[in-house]
């Protein structure tokens, strides 16, 4: 069975960051060791009986014992996530891929752990950074992978899970994962896994150097896709990207993922206060002054309006990823 291939520093952190969590030796239950939320001799509840209250977290809250490796990777102890499950039934997935991040050199406020990965990456300017999976590519190792499925998990909800890529082998597939336990059984699992290459529920990743190496983000609402009309009758499509940087072009783009594959016009883009925005084209293209309009996070919509230097009006609309992500 080959390896992984490390030959970055962020993934020699990564490496030192899960070097607790047993390594994978099969598929069968006992063969791969795991590193569990509860420490030896704690107790614990679950929900196979049905459900468990507040007060019964706290009746055994002085016998429940955590795991210090677990409570380091997701930081999560287990008398907390019991608390949580009492309403809650989600595992540390995400919770789990932020300290990943964290532990890789990834110094945002924001952690990668979310469930909206894509659509959040590309508000930021940092579409380049996700990797759908339909490209083709495959995630190397620490690149946080997104998974989604209909289908019911251990803990009775749809598969609606994230963890971290370590290498591909074959047909073999091997990753790090947390949320590999639940309410069900009582306590939550932080295990080294192997898949099919590649499953049907697989989206996309990160690409874990690319956001490490990524200039700043921009404003939350600014970047992404935008439907531009300048005057009456055209209609252009932007895009605005790390670092302050913005492309038009008159196709529509094929993917709200990411940059256009071949972009347009260039031009660059600076703020003005916190919602104007000039952009300079780097050609005979007159510069432009817009505002942001619609703000509204909850029906995702988000407009923009301005004029170009010689007074044509001009009303944008930001394009919108679609659908779980």
């Amino acid at each position: 069975m080959a390896g992984p291939v490390i030959t970055e520093d962020y993934q020699r952190k990564l490496e030192n960051f899960i070097t607790a969590v047993p390594l994978y030796y099969g598929d069968k239950p006992g063969e791969t060791g795991e590193v569990r939320s509860m420490g030896k001799g704690s107790k614990t509840l679950n929900t196979q009986n049905g459900k468990f209250t507040a007060d019964d977290v706290d009746a055994i809250k002085a016998d429940i014992k955590t795991n210090a490796d677990f409570q380091r990777m997701t930081g999560y102890t287990h008398y907390d996530l019991l608390k949580k499950w009492v309403n809650d039934r989600t595992t540390t997935c995400n919770e789990f891929c932020s300290k990943c991040a964290v532990a890789m050199g990834y110094t945002s406020k924001d952690g990668v752990g979310k469930f909206d990965i894509a659509d959040w990456l590309t508000r930021y300017g940092l579409g380049h950074c996700w990797v759908p999976a339909s490209t083709g590519a495959e995630p190397k190792y620490g690149d946080v992978f997104r998974m989604f499925a209909k289908s019911l998990d251990r803990n009775g909800v749809n598969l609606n899970h994230m963890g971290v890529s370590l290498y591909i082998d074959g047909k073999n597939w091997y990753t790090v994962e947390s949320g590999q336990g639940g309410p069900t059984t009582g306590y939550d699992v932080i295990k080294r896994k192997r898949h099919d290459w590649k499953p049907d529920s697989l989206q996309g990743w990160v690409n874990m150097k690319a956001l490490i190496d990524a200039e700043k983000p921009i404003p939350h609402w600014l970047g992404g896709w935008w439907e531009v009309e300048e005057g009456a009758y055209e209609v252009w499509y932007y895009y605005f990207g790390a670092p302050n940087k913005v492309y038009y072009s008159q196709e529509a783009p094929t993917s709200l993922y990411a940059p256009p594959n071949r972009p347009g016009t260039i031009g660059s883009f600076s703020m003005k206060g916190m919602f104007g925005v000039q952009i300079s084209w780097n050609s005979a293209d007159v510069d432009e002054e817009l505002t942001a309009g619609i703000q509204d996070p909850k029906k995702r919509r988000f407009t923009m309006a301005g004029k170009s230097a010689n007074g044509v009006p001009i009303k944008a609309e930001r394009m919108m990823i679609q659908g779980l992500l």
